[in-house]
């Protein structure tokens, strides 16, 4: 097989139609932010190995692109966008006042050993707004994240809400080392039930410890889950971080999104920078995520600066090919191709630039024997 002809596994190429959907996509998604008022910020493709491996962030090392420089320093290609955004607000908008709110576009690269359907190099279109509390920011980065799915035009799209202190305030007084901590997660996330309890029954805990991880993978669905989730609840933390996402569901409730919000309190991220709610978007048609978020109050801490964040990000290419399939319209630009011959090329060219100021595209095309220039209109972008 010739690997000249190949691109390496998990990146592909976009050629047309493709382009020109995530080139709409793009823009429909920095045209929203904007209008929330965040700026927008380029962090490098390259980072140093050391800003990502951190222990509390729980990126692999085999999970990232790594090679050396000319002076033998690690560098990566960055496998996250929230990582160097800290590191950017902890040195270069350290003296800005708050709250800072950021956006961004910028590809990011993970190495899958087994793919799965994932790419190992996607586009994330994100937001990041620092400096507020969680009482002052939540509901606005999550409105946000609905706001934008609606304009990108997608159908019956929900957003899964979830809670890190309903997993982590279990642990408050049960005496487990951190590798049993972090396989909990694992298989909680991974709704591995069978494995979950095998698990558990190894572990010196109590009774009540081990039904609650249980039944934890089960805890998601409509806002039945939140009284569910009260009734689990044994001890005052739990009982707080299940309250609070009762509140922001009454609150998106009463500003119209009720119907597209879930929750899932077995939502356990691997990346566990994260501190308070955490989140997915999901929409018809597509198998993963589309969109993934939440609260990391401690995370820039550990480059210097003590603030508080939130923020998600858009995983574009993942809505590519649900968007061709589609009737929505891309754009209303008008397309023409304008024919001509060797006798006819410099009116031609006049005649292009003519149509192009007026925000037409035109394409010139040679065609012998024409006597005169022929001017056609093909249609208008999708």
């Amino acid at each position: 097989m010739n690997k000249r002809n190949m691109v390496p596994d998990g990146t592909r190429d976009l050629v047309l139609e493709e382009c020109v959907i995530k080139r709409w996509l793009q823009k429909s998604i920095d045209d929203c932010f904007n209008k929330w008022g965040y700026k927008e910020v380029i962090t490098p493709t390259l980072e140093f190995y050391e800003t990502f491996s951190c222990n509390s962030q729980s990126l692999k090392e085999e999970d990232m692109y790594k090679f050396f420089d000319n002076r033998g320093k690690i560098l990566v290609l960055r496998p996250d966008m929230t990582i160097p955004i800290a590191r950017l607000v902890a040195t270069k908008l350290k003296g800005e006042s708050l709250p800072i709110r950021l956006r961004y576009t910028s590809n990011v690269f993970r190495v899958y050993e087994s793919l799965g359907g994932k790419r190992n190099e996607y586009t994330d279109c994100g937001v990041e707004l620092i400096g507020l509390e969680a009482g002052k920011s939540d509901l606005e980065i999550l409105v946000l994240a609905l706001d934008s799915l609606k304009k990108l035009g997608l159908n019956e799209f929900k957003l899964e809400i979830g809670n890190i202190g309903f997993f982590n305030s279990a642990f408050k007084n049960l005496d487990i080392d951190e590798i049993d901590k972090e396989k909990i997660a694992q298989l909680i996330e991974d709704k591995n039930l069978k494995n979950l309890e095998d698990f558990l029954e190894g572990l010196d805990i109590k009774e009540e410890y081990r039904n609650f991880f249980n039944k934890l993978p089960w805890m998601f669905g409509n806002k039945k889950v939140i009284e569910e989730g009260k009734k689990l609840a044994f001890n005052d933390e739990l009982i707080k971080s299940i309250e609070y996402l009762e509140d922001l569901h009454e609150q998106l409730e009463s500003l119209g999104y009720g119907e597209n919000i879930t929750f899932d309190l077995g939502m356990v991220p691997r990346l566990n920078y994260y501190t308070g709610i955490i989140f997915r978007g999901y929409a018809e048609g597509i198998g993963d995520s589309v969109l993934r978020g939440g609260r990391y109050d401690k995370l820039i801490k550990s480059y210097g600066i003590d603030l508080p964040a939130v923020g998600f990000s858009i995983d574009v290419d993942s809505v590519i090919n649900t968007i061709k399939n589609t009737n929505i319209m891309i754009s209303n630009q008008e397309e023409y191709k304008l024919y001509y011959s060797d006798k006819t090329i410099m009116e031609a060219i006049k005649i292009s630039q003519e149509l192009r100021n007026e925000g037409k595209i035109v394409e010139l095309l040679p065609k012998a024997d024409l006597e005169e220039i022929k001017v056609v209109k093909v249609s208008s972008n999708k």
